[in-house]
């Protein structure tokens, strides 16, 4: 399903192979060129999007992972924390009063009533869940409008929204063993096999079960203890930092650590093609699940922002008086703009579906970004097909281009 097609690159790059320079000294790799533009498939997988998509846009190179192939994120660099896989939905709550992680169960109880909130989904109001045990906390652990938190008071079971290390659901490891307590881990949402009807979905499947956790740290080496919820022992294993990636990744499902994220400076897109959060919704606060959903890689210092073209008032198109994509230069880039903070900048809103406010399912034509990677190089950006021409979801394509 990949497609490139390269620019100008094929003739740098046979000169650059053809030809020697007497001050390379021995085993000095020749300069690879930055591609100049392509158009890119993202093999996202069809109407289940059973894959996360990495996409580095000096090379072109991709790289593919099953969404289910992990739960956990480590973090590689000075902080100590651990991130969720919002693709699979993967939810965590941390119980305060327990360090022994042997000692946790399903009927294991709270000192004291944990106070949460949830959704009505008959009324569309939100509701006081008094939890009193981890049973109870189960109902409304795994992601879903109806989830269980509390705003007012912090509380959240997911990572924030725009993926900052402050927002993690876990808590940051502390090198003192004693702060580090146990958390109720949900590894959220299978991926189907059954097709999606035309023009929609399939991305969430059956629960993949609940499993307790864990993490303590020396500062370089993180101690995962881990087991399915109501095992009696657990399992330890040892997971170290490598400063070449963002995180490495654990599979609590199949207990063993595994390669997902290239390395950081290798990806500047992830097209996640799910991805899931508590937050704001259409008013209120609520478990949400979006699809064919791209991120940057702030982790990784890429920046991004996005340029509008039009935009519609009352029904009429007003043009913004910012350049068409072919004309947008390197002239143009406004530095300040890039937001590295934010990695959902994209998200889901390059693209429009049937219903939820939209007419049909299309891809927006009044926007593109603009890409500053790690090593300085500028791309704009502009998605062009995110339906297969049978019309199936889950085929999305863009094309860029290096500023210089």
């Amino acid at each position: 399903m990949k497609r490139f097609f390269l620019l100008q690159t094929f003739f740098a790059g046979l000169l650059i192979t053809g030809c020697s320079n007497d001050d390379d000294g021995p085993g000095t790799a020749p300069e690879v060129p930055v591609v100049e533009s392509a158009t890119i498939d993202a093999e996202s997988g069809g109407d289940n999007e059973p894959n996360q998509v990495y996409i580095d846009l000096s090379t072109s190179n991709t790289t593919l992972v099953r969404r289910d192939a992990w739960e956990l994120g480590f973090y590689s660099g000075s902080q100590n924390r651990v991130v969720l896989n919002t693709s699979i939905l993967v939810t965590a709550a941390e119980l305060s009063g327990f360090t022994d992680i042997d000692a946790v169960n399903s009927n294991t109880a709270f000192e004291t009533p944990v106070q949460l909130k949830s959704l009505d989904l008959q009324t569309q109001q939100t509701v006081d869940v008094t939890v009193n045990n981890v049973e109870e906390l189960k109902a409304g652990l795994p992601l879903g409008y109806s989830m269980y938190g509390n705003p007012e008071s912090g509380i959240s079971f997911t990572d924030t929204k725009e993926g900052s290390l402050e927002g993690t659901a876990i808590a940051e490891v502390s090198t003192t063993d004693a702060d580090n307590k146990v958390y109720i881990v949900s590894a959220g949402s299978a991926i189907p096999t059954a097709a999606a009807d035309p023009g929609s979905i399939n991305t969430t499947g059956d629960h993949r079960g609940f499993y307790k956790i864990r993490v303590l740290t020396d500062g370089n080496e993180y101690t995962l203890q881990y087991a399915e919820l109501d095992a009696e022992d657990h399992q330890e294993v040892q997971i170290s930092k490598d400063d070449a990636y963002n995180l490495k990744a654990f599979s609590l499902v199949n207990g063993a650590e595994v390669n997902v994220e290239p390395v950081k400076e290798e990806w500047d897109i992830n097209f996640t093609s799910v991805y899931s959060y508590y937050g704001s919704y259409f008013g209120t606060v609520a478990g949400v699940t979006f699809s064919d959903y791209a991120l940057h890689n702030t982790l990784g210092n890429v920046g991004l922002y996005t340029i509008f073209t039009h935009k519609t008032e009352e029904g009429e198109t007003v043009e913004t008086g910012e350049p068409s994509f072919e004309e947008f230069t390197k002239a143009d880039i406004a530095e300040t703009e890039f937001i590295y903070d934010d990695r959902a900048v994209i998200g889901k809103d390059w693209r429009e579906t049937a219903g939820f406010g939209g007419s049909t399912n299309r891809v927006k034509d009044d926007r593109y970004y603009i890409v500053k990677d790690a090593a300085g190089n500028y791309f704009k950006l502009q998605f062009t097909a995110f339906m297969s021409a049978g019309g199936e979801r889950g085929y999305p394509q863009f094309k860029y281009e290096l500023l210089e």
